[in-house]
């Protein structure tokens, strides 16, 4: 996490990025023209071999006709055929459902306590979230700490299990004594930048406020033990905005703790020290934005933002400081239920981008007006507006969702 945001590509093992740098023009014209296979695939039929003998100014025809809103140039570069566009239409008018209540919720657990109907669930938790009281249980099961087939007496043995694992693991790092600790730079370091991270994370928020804060407390200990659990990783900066939401709502050490462990799981490569997940995420929302909105696309690589570098602390820590804290919370538990794909953020963050984009363009933004109006003028109507815009465009997106090149 040291490294500088300039440094952040210059990695010769990552072959794809390299290749872009070398030459950006064939690389990514060559990853588009893969699409093309995909829509052979799509149509294919008595005639499909037929198809692909056919010239190719016919075939682009015929793949724009039979998928309305789809623009595809072959011209753009010789030798490939470029998906250019898609046209989302007129986005029609969503309204966010009602947040899944104690009721609901009960209503789909049979009597031992296995979860019924997951997929609808998911479902109506995409569109409306849960009620804060339901959170404390709801996120446990969106997290994977809890599986949904469970038995309510399978969960209580779970909790006893786990429970004696954390402190025994807390136990590890507190019995650790000061000559010890002179003689472990690494276990140092850790617990410096934790003590040092808690002290400035959410400090507004009542759970957190205040001098000698149980809260803090909590925090702190939590992403301690974390180090004794992931002794590879350790901590790494920015961990502890994604355990405070958590340790929020659990009001629980060991609860939060096992619920970050699940979290961590999926976002463990963002925080590595080559940091090839928010390389692959940088390349994938670049892959989606052209193929979303290429006029925009072509205006921010004009700007010397193509690389999307504004958008890196939206994807490490998942919009947490983007966003209010209550939005933070509605926004993470849509994007746990893994709808309408795992890649969910990626397109929360093309939402953002397209409410800002007018604005950016018309104003005839640089890269300096493009950074500050995408890291620091962000207001709480963005979580609204991109899941809005998400649930909106999903439809337009189906018959892209099995592209090779799409993230």
């Amino acid at each position: 996490m040291s490294q500088s945001f300039e440094n952040l590509l210059d990695d010769a093992t990552f072959g794809l990025i390299t290749r872009f740098s070398q030459d950006p023009v064939t690389t990514t014209l060559g990853g588009f023209s893969r699409v093309t296979n995909y829509l052979f695939d799509a149509l294919r039929g008595p005639d499909a071999e037929l198809l692909q003998q056919r010239p190719v100014g016919e075939v682009a025809d015929l793949l724009n006709e039979a998928i309305p809103g789809l623009d595809i140039n072959q011209q753009e570069e010789p030798g490939f055929e470029v998906i250019t566009r898609i046209d989302l239409g007129v986005r029609p008018t969503v309204r966010r459902r009602e947040p899944v209540g104690a009721e609901e919720w009960n209503t789909n657990m049979d009597p031992e306590g296995r979860m019924r109907n997951i997929s609808h669930l998911k479902q109506t938790i995409f569109k409306g979230g849960l009620c804060h009281v339901l959170r404390k249980e709801g996120w446990k099961f969106l997290l994977g700490y809890f599986p949904w087939e469970s038995t309510q007496e399978e969960r209580s043995r779970l909790t006893r299990r786990k429970t004696d694992e954390y402190f025994r693991m807390k136990l590890q790092w507190k019995s650790v004594s000061e000559e010890q600790e002179k003689h472990n730079s690494m276990f140092r370091d850790h617990r410096s930048l934790i003590e040092k991270d808690v002290n400035r994370t959410d400090r507004t928020n009542t759970f957190y406020e205040g001098p000698d804060n149980p809260g803090l407390i909590l925090l702190h200990d939590v992403l301690m033990t974390y180090c004794m659990y992931d002794f590879d990783l350790g901590y790494v900066q920015g961990m502890s905005d994604l355990l405070s939401p958590i340790l929020y709502v659990m009001e629980n050490e060991v609860d939060a703790f096992w619920c970050f462990v699940s979290f961590m799981d999926q976002m463990h490569q963002n925080f590595e020290e080559q940091m090839q997940g928010m390389k692959t995420q940088l390349i994938q929302l670049s892959t989606l934005l052209r193929l979303l909105d290429l006029s925009f696309w072509n205006y921010l690589g004009a700007q010397d933002s193509g690389h999307l570098y504004f958008c890196f602390r939206w994807l490490l820590i998942r919009f947490k400081r983007e966003l209010s804290f209550p939005d933070v919370l509605r926004l993470w538990e849509v994007m746990w239920t893994g709808l309408p794909c795992q890649n969910f953020h990626l397109l929360v963050c093309c939402a953002i981008l397209d409410s800002e984009k007018h604005q950016i363009m018309e104003e005839q933004y640089g890269f300096n007006e493009i950074l500050k109006v995408c890291v620091l003028t962000f207001g709480v109507y963005v979580y609204l507006g991109c899941v809005i815009y998400v649930i909106a465009c999903k439809d337009a997106l189906v018959p892209f969702k099995s592209f090779n090149i799409l993230p």
